[in-house]
């Protein structure tokens, strides 16, 4: 139904014709066309669509199952982009599935390749802090260890209220078709302010069984004492979240 905007302009239909306000501007145009659902869900015109809209749903599964696989490295940190983001992130490792066909394309194929692999290491999980700290980060798989050379505490960027930094490794395993995951986590290092080593190492349990992909995760956050008692610097800028290598388990069909 149509009604009056100031005394000229309205919006709504009339007469077979549509009258709107695109950007500030009174606009109007010819009732009718668009994209019903029944269009969409039936018409040969909309098969891209329907095939883009399959491949999205899929992505939003494996978003949401993978974001409750990473809740023991996310935890307490709080951020509205958070979802889009990763999701954008599976849209993109889905399009490097280059062996199925539109509509049928996978993040479980897409991750098995190179270049799927590198958008998950590259992925940043927290904006504020997108580096962990200074140093190189590699992580061996046989046996399992967590490697950090060339490291300097000063470019550790201790917050003024902290007086230690706590290193977390864990290993997920996650199936990207059945959306199964488990993980274990390694006993973490509490680095203090006045630590002098330039390496450090933190050797991991075994790899958590089941099927799918493993991934090595570092949460990298900062403590302050108080009573004796650690206390986490809860500002999200100080705690960084990162996969450090990912490797495809060998064993599955």
């Amino acid at each position: 139904m149509a009604k009056p905007i100031g005394p000229l302009f309205f919006v709504g239909t009339m007469r077979g014709i549509n009258y709107y306000f695109r950007e500030g501007e009174p606009l109007t145009r010819r009732a009718g066309g668009g994209f019903s659902r029944k269009n969409i869900k039936e018409s040969p015109n909309m098969e891209t669509v329907r095939k883009s809209n399959t491949e999205f749903a899929h992505c939003s599964k494996v978003n949401k199952a993978f974001k409750l696989a990473l809740q023991p490295y996310l935890s307490g940190y709080k951020d509205g982009t958070f979802h889009s983001r990763l999701m954008q992130l599976f849209l993109n490792i889905k399009d490097c599935n280059s062996v199925s066909e539109r509509g049928n394309r996978k993040v479980s194929k897409g991750i098995a390749t190179t270049t799927g692999q590198q958008l998950v290491k590259a992925f940043v999980f927290i904006p504020e802090r997108p580096h962990l700290f200074g140093g190189h980060c590699e992580f061996e798989w046989n046996p399992p260890v967590f490697k950090v050379s060339d490291f300097n505490i000063r470019e550790a960027q201790f917050p003024k209220e902290a007086d230690c930094m706590e290193i977390s490794v864990g290993l997920l395993r996650f199936d990207f078709e059945t959306l199964a995951y488990e993980h274990v986590s390694a006993d973490p290092l509490a680095i203090a302010r006045d630590f002098q080593k330039d390496a450090f190492t933190i050797p991991c349990p075994d790899v958590p069984g089941g099927e799918g992909m493993l991934f090595s995760a570092v949460r990298a956050s900062f403590y302050q004492t108080v009573n004796g008692e650690r206390h986490l610097v809860p500002d999200t800028a100080h705690t960084g979240v990162r996969i450090i290598s990912v490797l495809v388990d060998r064993g599955e069909g």
